[in-house]
């Protein structure tokens, strides 16, 4: 999934897209990397006409107005096409020119193509202050674009600070150097006592703006180069076959390639939000984070772009190893980009020092201001509620649809997608609290699809008060996250069933008095077929549940043994040997929220921050530190990406299904890296230890990447639905 969800930014991916084909063709790519790249480009006039080289810039200077998000979707479709030449260098300049003043004529010539650009974002150049400007002595090594450009946009050091100054290319001498990406040229930049005017001092251009701005329009590039990584990888996989099968049905090229469009969309979700953050800044919001945000994206997004082209090479196996294939160009290109951002160390550690002492970029959704109407009347309806107490509050908020305002009415609002956010957002800022439905909540949508109006009647008003709890008894031994397999009997009797077999992982099996249970009814039935879904009273003569000691000592799951038990027809939820269809029911009008769910048991993202903050670590931890909570809060991202698109029309289902995988992995990271500080502490099991509490977090989280389906098999839902890859025979 590209960075743009609205469709009028897709409609800008879609027209670049079509102009990058045009342009940069595979063989104009293995072309310059044998011949010198014209300057300007060939493209450059046609990129100019479609106006790219100024989307980002005022109207008042001949740009088209829009922002760093629309030069982000931009450049990563250049990404996706490993343009040659200098425009994405070039665009970065006057980035950084608009952000000290969007109203400086010398953008005239960038927005129009006419001047070319070049920028660094270290330096080795010095200035002294001499009349009424600086004089500049140094050297900037490895400038992209440097030999390109007419005008150099670049750091120096003065007064034990950082400065920005505009260089015009013949104040200086610019060598020319060999790049590992013959497509993206490369010069040392040397100043002997060049003089510089004040009005060439970008005095409102500081370091931390100016490398969020690099680092985020970098970091779009990355992904481009990522997401056609992952996309080459895939189609390949489908069509390549040894042992007289495609290879992409092998797991382990499977498993290889979805893990890549999981680190792209992991990074495409940082890339959009520091875009954002940095719009945010322009649009004079004090506390964007964009800090945080751009080094996220930093601390992902280059790494992603390695890795991606890397494991294309390996899905190529030996043809992608040679000159003449594409992975070549964009292997070579990912690699400069890295190199781009500086020491890669510095991005985490700032992710650091951001969150510990500013602060995370809040994770929340701006609605439209036409919305405004409605929130007020769902924000009434929230106070007069909260005016309640006690039982009369619950059974208010329970009648209401308050609980699971998704669902049509009567048991819900029937509530649309923008709905659904102010309300979450009304009950949180009104410290009003809901009944929470834990298992509940993935049966309640079959009871009200299929249930009969006697089912919805008994069950789901006390469902909705949290008087009734449920447990889900799918699992068994022999099938797990292989359900379809599952061998629990359902035998037809007169006024109903008996049902004979076992469940396993069945969580709160303990405390629930009622089940939702899948058993077989038609053994001849196909796999999915005779499996029908009833309603199990968990009181009922022949059930015994024995609680599943997990290796933390607790018993959150439980077995279920199932002995002769009579079930009644009355309590088949849907029709006979369809209970597969009932099991995956999900309502047209589904539920969206805002950011990721953390497991209460594992530590969730702030936790391990604050953890952090209360702490000393030295550098290589705080890179690792740095990249965990890079991790945790871009799959966050992809679960507010998710709910955008759903309110957008589009379809949620890759960010959720990442997110999910994703967000389970960091948590045990947060654990694994705690309990690791510790030392020998880390061996003291006392939960009144602070270690003790990390240990048990570490215990708990070997779970989270098996339940609701094992990492191995989401990733195999990832490379199948997502990429299209054959599945297993």
């Amino acid at each position: 999934m590209p960075i743009a969800i609205l469709s009028e930014h897709a409609d800008l991916a879609e027209s670049v897209r079509d102009l990058v084909k045009r342009v940069a063709p595979s063989d104009v790519l293995h072309e310059a990397l044998e011949t010198p790249i014209a300057n300007p480009p060939s493209y450059w006039k046609a990129a100019a006409e479609q106006g790219l080289q100024g989307l980002h810039l005022s109207e008042d200077v001949g740009g088209q107005g829009f922002g760093i998000l629309e030069l982000a979707i931009v450049l990563a479709e250049f990404g996706y096409g490993a343009v040659p030449g200098p425009f994405v260098p070039s665009a970065i300049a006057s980035a950084l020119i608009a952000a000290n003043d969007p109203a400086d004529k010398r953008l005239e010539g960038l927005a129009s193509g006419e001047t070319i650009a070049a920028y660094a974002i270290d330096s080795g150049l010095t200035a002294t202050r001499q009349g009424g400007g600086l004089v500049i002595r140094g050297e900037v090594r490895a400038v992209p674009a440097a030999a390109e450009a007419s005008l150099l946009v670049l750091p120096v050091s003065i007064d034990g600070g950082e400065a920005w100054v505009l260089l015009d290319a013949d104040q200086v001498e610019v060598e020319g150097v060999q790049s590992v990406d013959p497509l993206r040229p490369l010069a040392h930049v040397r100043a002997n006592a060049v003089e510089v005017a004040d009005d060439r001092v970008l005095a409102n251009l500081g370091r931390p703006l100016a490398r969020a701005v690099i680092t985020t329009l970098l970091s779009a590039e990355c992904i481009g180069v990522a997401r056609w990584a992952t996309d080459t990888a895939a189609a390949y996989a489908k069509i390549r076959e040894q042992f007289g099968r495609p290879i992409g049905q092998f797991q382990a090229i499977k498993h290889k390639c979805a893990n890549m469009i999981a680190e792209t969309e992991r990074a495409t979700a940082a890339v959009w939000d520091a875009a954002r953050a940095l719009d945010e800044v322009h649009g004079g919001k004090a506390d964007s984070h964009y800090e945080f945000a751009a080094a996220v994206a930093a601390t992902l997004a280059p790494v992603a772009a390695q890795h991606c082209a890397q494991d294309c090479i390996q899905v190529h196996g030996g043809i992608g190893f040679t000159w003449e294939h594409d992975t070549n160009v964009f292997y070579r290109r990912a690699i400069v980009l890295a190199a781009c951002f500086g020491r890669a160390a510095d991005h985490p550690q700032q992710v650091i020092q951001e969150a510990t002492t500013t602060g995370m970029r809040p994770i929340d959704i701006d609605l439209d201001p036409d919305t405004e109407k409605l929130r007020e009347e769902i924000r009434a309806e929230v106070a007069a509620l909260k005016a309640l107490s006690g039982e009369e509050r619950t059974t208010a908020i329970a009648e209401g649809g308050w609980v699971s305002p998704h669902l049509p009415k009567p048991w819900g609002r029937a509530a649309k997608p923008v709905e659904q956010i102010i309300i979450a957002q009304e009950f949180s800022s009104g410290r009003v609290k809901r009944p929470q439905m834990g298992i509940a909540a993935w049966i309640i949508p079959s009871i009200v699809a299929y249930g009969t109006d006697a089912q919805q009647q008994r069950f789901l008003p006390p469902t909705f008060r949290g008087e009734m709890i449920w447990c889900q008894l799918f699992s068994e031994p022999g099938a797990g996250s292989d359900l379809a397999s599952l061998t629990t009997k359902a035998t037809k009797v007169d006024g109903g069933w008996r049902i004979t077999g076992q469940k396993i992982w069945t969580t709160g099996a303990q405390y629930s008095q009622w089940g939702a249970l899948l058993a077989r009814t038609n053994p001849s039935a196909p796999k999915h077929g005779g499996i029908t879904y009833f309603l199990l009273d968990m009181a009922a003569e022949g059930v015994e549940v024995k609680p599943l000691r997990e290796l933390t000592g607790n018993a959150m799951f439980n077995t279920v043994f199932i002995d002769d038990v009579f079930v009644p027809d009355d309590m088949v939820l849907g029709e006979v040997d369809r209970g597969w269809e009932v099991s995956r029911n999900t309502l047209t009008n589904e539920r969206v929220s805002i950011g990721s769910s953390e497991p209460p048991f594992l530590a969730s993202l702030e936790q391990f921050v604050q953890f952090l903050a209360d702490g000393q670590f030295d550098q290589i931890e705080q890179y690792e530190a740095g990249r965990l909570i890079a991790e945790g809060h871009a799959a966050k991202l992809l679960n507010m990406r998710s709910t955008l698109l759903t309110l957008a029309g589009g379809d949620p289902m890759p960010a959720a299904a990442i997110s999910k995988l994703l967000s389970m992995k960091t948590g045990q990271g947060y654990a694994e890296f705690g309990v690791s500080s510790f030392g020998t502490d880390a061996a003291i099991g006392d939960q009144g230890e602070l270690s003790g509490k990390w240990a048990e977090y570490l215990l708990a989280g070997r779970a989270t990447t098996i339940y609701g389906g094992t990492s191995e098999v989401q990733l195999n839902i990832i490379a199948e639905r997502l990429l299209g890859l054959p599945r297993d025979p």
